[in-house]
């Protein structure tokens, strides 16, 4: 009872993997945010960018400094957002609930999980050797 019960704590193959993944999304994601962040900057100071009605929002002099650091936040909360929405923080909940799944139809079919790193494993096996009582051993 106390080996089914004991976590290690240890990450499943496709937990590893997945978590590099989504370290690589976030990095893109904040090269993407901070590459919108200079182009929108640099449209909008450089008197590019127009408002509804055609007019240019910036004008060396004439822009007030109110307006121009509203601009400037309304930038910044664009590139904010592509941050936030670029992190992808439900990957590891879907794969803790893809393996909880794996675990209820390996149950269903009679066998006996202790771990959801288990589940991953026995996904992919083509070839189960056992003992006489049905036990999976470490090849030893």
């Amino acid at each position: 009872m106390a080996t089914i019960s004991e976590d290690t704590g240890e990450e499943t193959p496709l937990q590893v993997r997945l978590n590099g993944v989504a370290t690589f999304i976030g990095i893109v994601g904040l090269t993407v945010a901070a590459a919108v962040l200079v182009v929108l900057l640099g449209r909008y100071f450089s008197g590019n960018t127009k408002d509804l009605d055609g007019k240019v929002q910036f004008v060396a002099g004439e822009t007030s400094i109110s307006d121009a650091v509203d601009a400037s936040i309304k930038i910044f909360t664009i590139a904010v957002t592509i941050v936030v929405v670029a992190v992808p923080e439900g990957l590891p909940l879907a794969v803790t609930l893809t393996l909880a799944y794996s675990m209820r139809k390996m149950m269903a079919d009679k066998a006996l999980v202790r771990r959801l790193s288990a589940c991953e494993t026995m996904g992919s096996a083509t070839t189960i050797c056992s003992d006489k009582t049905g036990t999976l051993t470490l090849n030893q």
